[in-house]
């Protein structure tokens, strides 16, 4: 038993009334959290502890609120203990696939198409330009890093003077971060997990995101678009161009989001290749949309 488990029951006794007695915890995939599945005495749960290093980066009080929307539209695992002051999180756990199914991406653009239509009015806002000013201002002082930014800086500004992009967006609630460890497929559904970064936005933004994260192929895209398409009023699907162009920012935010983590210290052989393969996509995007 992990030493960080043993404080979080000691510094929160309804952990203790909740689980029992914690026992074997198994670590799982993840980024900016620790995640483990715990076999305690009441039975099976997740438990996520964040990481010391990410304190104060995510607005817990409207995860906690965004969280238990999902779960009321039946999309998010219920949660069974929230603590966001300091971002602990219990739910109860699940068997999960070995590997996606192969409609997997109908079966995403159908749950997707649940929450943007689901009216649901999410806290805050994500703004991807507005993620990557923040962004940009955190890493200002990471002057080794400047050469693997300016050129993002550049593409960006070219992508803002689009007329197609110019107009109102009609903002929906949206998860925010649609990567396959944030999709936990069981014999009969799909749970999103992990709703650190949802908010109301552009629906876009989901789209893109899954898109790329996912690595869909041209008939997967299909697939998922057609799906997604079902559950929504013709207004709040964007049009081939917009979508294109989002993909580019959704890449410009996670190559900085991986700069970040080289700049606090994380093991640059992990993240900067990874910053400079979001890039280098971002970049071929726009050269193909200007």
């Amino acid at each position: 038993m992990s030493a960080d488990i043993l404080k979080a029951f000691e510094r929160h006794p309804d952990l203790l009334e909740i689980c029992g007695a914690p026992g074997r915890a198994v670590p799982q995939a993840g980024l900016t959290n620790r995640v483990y599945r715990l076999e305690a005495e009441r039975g099976l749960f997740f438990l996520r502890l964040p990481r010391p290093e990410n304190a104060g980066l995510i607005d817990r009080q409207a995860e906690a609120r965004n969280l238990g929307l999902a779960a009321e539209l039946g999309l998010a695992l219920p949660p069974l203990y929230v603590h966001p002051g300091e971002g602990i999180l219990v739910t109860g756990a699940v068997d999960v696939m070995d590997c996606a199914p192969e409609d997997f991406p109908s079966r995403l653009g159908d749950t997707l198409g649940r929450l943007h239509g689901s009216g649901a009015e999410f806290a805050g806002v994500l703004d991807p330009d507005d993620v990557y000013r923040a962004q940009r201002d955190f890493l200002a002082s990471a002057a080794e890093l400047r050469p693997e930014i300016a050129p993002l800086d550049q593409a960006l500004r070219e992508l803002a003077n689009r007329p197609a992009d110019a107009g109102a967006i009609r903002r929906v609630p949206v998860h925010g971060d649609l990567s396959p460890g944030n999709c936990l497929w069981t014999p009969d559904r799909l749970w999103l997990i992990d709703w650190e970064y949802s908010a109301m936005a552009d629906p876009a933004w989901d789209l893109a995101y899954a898109i790329l994260e996912h690595g869909f192929s041209e008939v997967q895209e299909s697939a998922f678009l057609a799906a997604y398409k079902a559950k929504q009023p013709t207004s709040l699907v964007p049009a081939g161009d917009r979508l294109e162009a989002m993909k580019a920012r959704c890449d410009a935010v996670s190559a900085l989001w991986a700069l970040e983590q080289v700049a606090r210290g994380r093991d640059a052989g992990i993240f900067l290749p990874f910053a400079r393969g979001r890039r280098d996509r971002a970049l071929a995007r726009v050269r193909v949309l200007i």
